[in-house]
Formats: C-alpha cells, sequence, structure tokens
C-alpha cells in the first residue's frame, strides 16, 4: 500500500495587542507597539521594541488581558484565536516582553535564542504557563523531544486546562513512537475545548496511522468544518481517500489544501502523485516543480514515491 506523506499541525502560541502607543516612552509604550508589529507580521520591527522595553527593566505588571494567541500553518500571523489556553498569570512585564520576544524569535527561525528567551521569562516569572509552553514548543522544532516534554508537562502542571499544551504534547509524543500517549492528549485538549480543530486534525493522523480509516475521516470531517482554512486536514483527508483507492477525492482535497495555502509544498507533492496515478503525468511534473520550488528538500521524497507509483502502475497492468 503506497502511503501518502501526511503534515501535523502544531499551534505556535503568538500574541497580539488592542493598543498601540503612537510615540514610544516608556517600556510598557515599546512593549505595546512590539506587540502590535507582531501581530502585523513585522518580526524585526517587534524585536527591535522587546528589546527597548527589556532594556528598561520595567516594574509594572501585565496580566495578559491584553494578549490573544494566533495560529498558521505559515507562520504568518494570519489566524487568531482569541484567549486560547491563556493562563492570565500576574507577571512583569519585563517577563512578557521576553516571552514575546522569544516567540517571535521562534517565529524567524532563531530556536536557540527563542529558547534563552523563554528561559529569562520563566525565571522571571515562574509559574507563566506560556513561557513553558512557547519553550516546549522551540524545543520540539529542534528535535529535542524529552526536554519539550519537561516544558510541556510543566505548562499543563501549571495550567491544566491549557487545551494547546496538550495537543503539543501529544505531537511530540507521536514523533516519540508513543502513539497512545498521543492519543489520550488529543482527546484531552477536545474534552477541554469541543472545537479545537488542530486537536482532531491531530488525532485523526493517529487514526490513519492505526488504519482505522473512517474515523480518521470523521476527525478530518469535523476539523474542516471548525476551521475551513485548516490546510492540513485538507491534505491528510485527501491522503487518506487516497489510501482507500478514492483518487478523485484525494485529488479534491489535496487541491483545496493548495488553494488555501498556496505555499504548501506537501500538498503540492500529495497531488503530483496522486495526478501521476491517474495518468496526468505533464499536470504531476508541473506539482512536483512547484514543490521543489518551495521546498528543495523534499526532492529525496519525491523521488522515492514517484518510484513507489511506477512500481504500483507496473504491478496493475
Amino acid at each position: 500500500m503506497l502511503r501518502f506523506p501526511l503534515l501535523l499541525f502544531f499551534l505556535f502560541a503568538l500574541t497580539a495587542s488592542v493598543t498601540q502607543a503612537q510615540t514610544p516612552r516608556s517600556a510598557a509604550d515599546y512593549f505595546h507597539r512590539g506587540v502590535a508589529r507582531f501581530a502585523k507580521g513585522d518580526l524585526d520591527g517587534a524585536i527591535a521594541d522587546y528589546d527597548r522595553a527589556i532594556a528598561q527593566h520595567p516594574l509594572v505588571a501585565s496580566n495578559g488581558a491584553d494578549h490573544t494567541d494566533a495560529s498558521s500553518a505559515r507562520g504568518d500571523l494570519k489566524d487568531v484565536i482569541v484567549n486560547r489556553g491563556r493562563s492570565l498569570a500576574i507577571i512583569p512585564l519585563a517577563a512578557a516582553a521576553y516571552y514575546d520576544r522569544g516567540l517571535a524569535r521562534q517565529a524567524k527561525g532563531d530556536l536557540d535564542e527563542a529558547i534563552d528567551d523563554f528561559g529569562m521569562a520563566i525565571g522571571l516569572a515562574p509559574r507563566f504557563a506560556e513561557s513553558y509552553f512557547g519553550r516546549g514548543t522551540a524545543r520540539y522544532r529542534k528535535g529535542e523531544m524529552d526536554e519539550a516534554i519537561t516544558d510541556l508537562n510543566r505548562a499543563i502542571e501549571i495550567h491544566p486546562s491549557y487545551a494547546m499544551a496538550y495537543v503539543n504534547r501529544g505531537a511530540v509524543r507521536n514523533v516519540k513512537g508513543d502513539m497512545d500517549g498521543a492519543f489520550a492528549d488529543f482527546n484531552q485538549a477536545i474534552r477541554i475545548d469541543p472545537r479545537l480543530a488542530m486537536a482532531y486534525n491531530n488525532r485523526g493522523i493517529i487514526q490513519f496511522g492505526r488504519e482505522d480509516y473512517d474515523k480518521a475521516l470523521a476527525d478530518y470531517d469535523t476539523a474542516i468544518k471548525l476551521d475551513p482554512r485548516l490546510a492540513e486536514a485538507y491534505n491528510n483527508r485527501g491522503a487518506v481517500w487516497q489510501t482507500k483507492g478514492d483518487l478523485s477525492r484525494s485529488l479534491a482535497d489535496y487541491s483545496k489544501a493548495i488553494a488555501v495555502n498556496p505555499l504548501f509544498a506537501a500538498a503540492y507533492e500529495n497531488r503530483g502523485l496522486v495526478r501521476l496515478l491517474l495518468g496526468q503525468d505533464a499536470e504531476a511534473e508541473k506539482d512536483f516543480a512547484e514543490c521543489l520550488a518551495l521546498n528543495n528538500e523534499l526532492k529525496p521524497s519525491i523521488e522515492r514515491l514517484i518510484e513507489a507509483v511506477k512500481r504500483q502502475l507496473a504491478a496493475n497492468k
């Protein structure tokens, strides 16, 4: 059986502000302008403002009330989810500035610096669950799975209703091969927040891995209903349809994933493979070229899967 790549979707906690100082004078002014810049995707500008806020070492406190969490498969800060897993701890503004600067650095891919910033935030506010969540996510992205689990465990210990912490811990557990632990975490996230689309998406990946395809489809259907802009859910549902032999539905789902996110390299790879199976060789080549233009690191995967498709087609003759 030919398996197409699935993509596990994670939420990286990001922040946005409802206020913006016109002429920054105080640390708080720089902090709030940095948050507003972050929400607009101006990561360098946000980091510069957080630098200024941190340099003043303010004693002002922030209760997190002006924060929201945002998520995007591409990290473009486009979609906003209000109060997702917010602990509302009273923390020094300096801790919030380190935390937010860590988020900006993580979004830029500067994971070591992000981990350092989250550590500084933890030192200033040891019970601010989001700092452990942020550091755990950055450590996951570095491949430091055991350290990521430790941080996410701490986030959950501080804030037992932190749904996204369960989602990310489940994702790490799945990578570590603990499918049952991952499944339990995704279930718990859904119990806490039944409208958390990425929890259904990720649980669907476990169902797919267990070859329970109908339950996987149900989870992806729910994820898409809750968040029609969740490109990963279309991609993953396409993989289930392909496995079940329904190539027309598979092709439609991969195309929808691309329509939602035109920068989704893996969806081009998957659609190209389905087009090969359908005998649409020219269209497949275009998809593979687009995939590699977006992410050349997928070239070995594409070559391996193309050979698998060719063997499958030869066997069916």
